[in-house]
């Protein structure tokens, strides 16, 4: 079982991939996360590439619990949200403060201020245009759809999941709900309506994607299935004829041996390839919205491999030297390099002898995560591995260079304060 709210290690990557259903990533997007197999993992990430292919609406959605420090290991999130917004993406970001509440504590108040000191104006520094900034107890959207997602699971599902006990309090318990309305609102009738939409997240996040997933299809009127053959079923009790033949109709148009059955309350199709089946699901959606105000498509995922901290184990704010924080003074963020572990031999002599060990370094991680030049990375790890540099070499080169993008972000982020009005919804 997987806890989002505590994880404090590595995982088995592969293991949880085959475990938990999680794809390979198998989109070339151009960005170098990607490039890099940094990004390791996805949930129905075709239906972001058929969009892009296509020139659809899709949308990006993203969430920042305001309990500590932004820093480098939770970055790759944003970036990869500026990179899908680029793309034609509509951003959506959720300020967790009811779950910080509920998890962790913090008030409301003191969730909004860490929320815009150290992480809002961190995004726009960076980059991020103008979206839709909230917080999570300002969205009456937000919290409508939340109790409505809650007559479609129960608690045993909930205590499978997440391994809640009679002793977790009931705002603990619904604060995954909170989090499948934060995804799945974006795709209510006044946002625009159903639509693909591409949530960045660490594996230990892959609970609540499996949950709102879930209920994003218990939402639907139609359910669509695929082995061999296409059945498009109607779930409810109503009479089904009216959803049967706006189904049955629409894949006529595009397939031979398409049959209904009242009876059965299913549509069957021959001949239908499964790389069909992203355009009939929002073609179904698109029809199917127009009856049903709950219309959802599933969201999709990237899964992110962790960064390592300067000190070990994955960078955390629970180690503050092990991180670099985006609001680090860059002195302290150079201190910190220095001091930090390496993948290199005890001594020179090994090093030149033997070659370092940058897939466990974590200075090699700072090159691989933050900088964007795919041959100097792969020059730094060839030349690692083949023993011609060494570790204090490195140290200086990144600390040079990520004291400099912190000198700029700061500069960045005191200009993105009279812009906070463009980002920031209450």
């Amino acid at each position: 079982m997987i806890n989002p709210w505590s994880s404090s290690d590595f995982f088995d990557y592969e293991r949880l991939k085959r475990d938990f259903g999680i794809g390979d990533m198998n989109v070339d997007f151009d960005h170098f996360l990607f490039r890099r197999h940094l990004i390791l993992g996805q949930r129905s990430i075709e239906y972001i590439d058929y969009t892009l292919k296509h020139n659809l609406k899709f949308n990006v959605m993203t969430g920042l619990m305001p309990s500590g420090e932004m820093h480098l290991g939770n970055k790759s999130a944003i970036d990869q949200v500026i990179f899908f917004q680029r793309l034609g993406g509509r951003v959506s970001i959720a300020v967790a403060d009811l779950e910080s509440y509920s998890t962790r504590g913090i008030s409301l108040e003191k969730a909004r201020e860490v929320a815009i000191e150290k992480y809002i104006l961190n995004y726009i520094a960076m980059g991020l245009e103008p979206c839709e900034i909230y917080f999570q107890s300002r969205n009456s959207d937000v919290q409508f759809l939340a109790y409505m997602l809650g007559n479609r699971t129960n608690m045993n599902e909930l205590r499978s999941l997440y391994g809640f006990t009679d002793t977790h309090d009931l705002l603990h318990i619904n604060s995954p709900l909170i989090q499948a309305a934060d995804v799945l609102h974006t795709q209510m009738k006044k946002y625009g309506g159903p639509a693909p939409t591409v949530v960045p997240v660490g594996f230990d996040q892959d609970p609540h994607l499996r949950l709102m997933r879930d209920l994003a299809k218990r939402m639907r009127v139609f359910n669509i299935q695929y082995d061999r053959d296409l059945i498009v079923s109607v779930k409810g009790k109503d009479d089904p004829k009216e959803f049967i033949d706006m189904a049955y109709d629409y894949l006529s148009k595009r397939f031979d041996g398409v049959k209904k059955d009242y009876e059965y309350r299913v549509v069957r199709a021959e001949g239908v390839n499964q790389e069909d089946l992203v355009s009939i699901d929002l073609d179904l959606a698109g029809m199917e919205s127009h009856y049903n105000d709950f219309t959802f498509i599933a969201p999709s995922a990237t899964y992110q491999k962790l960064m390592k901290g300067l000190k070990g184990g994955k960078m955390s704010s629970s180690v503050p030297d092990s991180l670099i924080s985006l609001n680090d003074d860059p002195k302290n963020a150079r201190r910190k390099i220095m001091a930090g572990m390496t993948g290199g031999r005890d001594t020179e002599e090994e090093q030149r002898k033997l070659g370092g060990e940058p897939d466990r370094c974590p200075i090699f991680d700072l090159y691989n995560y933050e900088v964007d030049d795919d041959r100097y990375v792969k020059e730094v790890y060839d030349d690692c591995r083949n023993g011609k540099r060494m570790c204090g070499f490195c140290k200086r080169e990144i600390a040079d260079r990520m004291s400099g993008w912190l000198s700029e972000l700061q500069k960045k982020r005191e200009e993105a304060r009279e812009k906070l009005s463009l980002y920031v919804h209450e």
